[in-house]
């Protein structure tokens, strides 16, 4: 066949993968793509097993979809896993769209199953009009020259049908009388990459009817671009970037000395999640202390530097535990205990508390813009922000510091200062005792 063929030649010519001795997992929804790349393995004799995903979010037919894909493995003796997902829940925790969420789900599966079933690659079905389609994708949302090269292959992610266009695709399958299910959800346009499938490709066509293969070449010359444009962002990140620790340090002096400033310092930041750098560039020459943040990073204006940081302790994250529970991290460990001596501890790594004025269960969580506590011996609020300053805490100390609180209040800036509320009294019949054994 054709269509078999044309697929080889792609395989072979971009080394891809080896037919004859590479174990493949391929990924397959029972849509036209996947079922159409599974029996072109077939025909290929590859040495696959396949991936199915049942997101649950369109009830009956995700399970219908599943129910097709067993029936599919069973008639033609194919090996399949199957996972279910708590997709919309996970979207919900996580703060990401449905679409991110599904995403993130699926490949961290495809991971382990390359581990586990020591098979050498993930295969999806991604062709050239999903290619297309990434690519106004990317030029809406803004992502510069990288997210206009389209669909790409990776390391351990191939991409055998991505010369191949949906309209060959649906002929293959018609042609060999092939079954496969649709997604309803394809024809919603409340998503993106749908109103540009339905909406914009086909006006596009009425302009130009050799516009999408314009298009697809116009992504390979980019492609090729980016990756000397890429050599060349390599090297002035080299001398203007530097990492201490868990932290990256942009040399706001040196950055501002290269022209066009916002696609330098897009280049540089956006790897982190940055790439509406508007606001970022603007406040380059205004007040240090200036925050923003990523899905996955928070950028600080700090004086002389631009410093990014992983936002996997970002103030969104937070410990609950009980009074019996003491508590460690790799960061920060606190045993917690109970007196009846009444002592009066100097060393800033314990807090003395009064115990009859907690209320459990405590919280443990970085500081938040309008955070305020009565710090010991003193009678009135005072912002957290203001104790920093006095305390003269860097930006990157004011983003580490740990909290302390019960259902009501801050109790404890870990290490420096109880909440006046809460201190021993004559009155105090029990303490409650909190004591940092070691902080990095």
């Amino acid at each position: 066949m054709i269509m078999n063929k044309q697929v080889y030649n792609f395989i072979v010519k971009n080394n891809l993968f080896s037919i004859k001795s590479d174990k493949i997992i391929l990924a397959i929804s029972a849509g036209a793509d996947s079922v159409c790349l599974f029996h072109i393995f077939r025909s290929l004799n590859v040495n696959m097993e396949l991936a199915h995903c049942n997101f649950k979010l369109r009830n009956k037919d995700s399970d219908e979809d599943e129910y097709f894909i067993k029936q599919l493995s069973e008639k033609y003796k194919v090996k399949i896993h199957i996972k279910s997902f708590e997709t919309d829940s996970y979207s919900k925790e996580n703060k990401v769209s449905i679409q991110v969420a599904a995403r993130e789900l699926r490949y961290n599966w495809f991971k382990s199953l390359l581990i586990n079933r020591n098979a050498n690659y993930i295969a999806t079905a991604h062709h050239k009009d999903d290619s297309i389609e990434t690519f106004f994708i990317n030029l809406v949302r803004g992502s510069g020259i990288r997210g206009l090269v389209g669909i790409k292959q990776t390391q351990k992610v191939i991409r055998p049908l991505l010369n191949i266009d949906k309209t060959q695709i649906l002929k293959f399958l018609h042609k060999n009388k092939f079954k496969y299910r649709e997604d309803i959800s394809n024809s919603s346009l409340n998503y993106l990459r749908n109103k540009i499938r339905i909406k914009l490709i086909p006006l596009l066509l009425e302009l130009n009817p050799l516009i999408k293969e314009n298009i697809f070449n116009e992504m390979k010359i980019l492609e090729h671009t980016n990756i000397v444009f890429s050599d060349y962002i390599n090297k002035i990140r080299e001398k203007i970037v530097v990492q201490k620790s868990d932290a990256f340090y942009i040399n706001i002096p040196s950055l501002s000395k290269l022209s066009p400033l916002s696609i330098y310092l897009f280049e540089l930041i956006s790897p982190f999640g940055f790439v509406k750098i508007k606001d970022i560039m603007n406040s380059l020459d205004g007040q240090s202390g200036k925050m923003f943040f990523s899905r996955t990073h928070k950028l600080i204006i700090d004086r002389q530097n631009i410093i990014i940081s992983n936002n996997q302790d970002a103030i969104s994250k937070q410990y609950i535990f009980d009074e019996n529970e003491n508590f460690k991290n790799k960061n920060l460990s606190i045993k917690f205990s109970t007196s009846k001596k009444i002592n009066f501890s100097l060393d800033r790594d314990i807090a003395e508390l009064d115990y009859s004025k907690i209320n459990f269960p405590l919280k443990l969580r970085k500081w938040q813009w309008g955070d305020s506590f009565i710090p010991l011996g003193m009678k009135n609020h005072k912002k957290i922000s203001d104790f920093f300053i006095d305390e003269k805490f860097s930006l990157f100390q004011k983003e580490k510091q740990w909290l302390l609180c019960d259902k009501k209040n801050i109790i404890w800036i870990v290490g420096f200062r109880i909440d006046d509320r809460y201190k021993v009294t004559s009155k105090t019949k029990k303490l409650y005792i909190a004591e940092v054994l070691y902080e990095n």
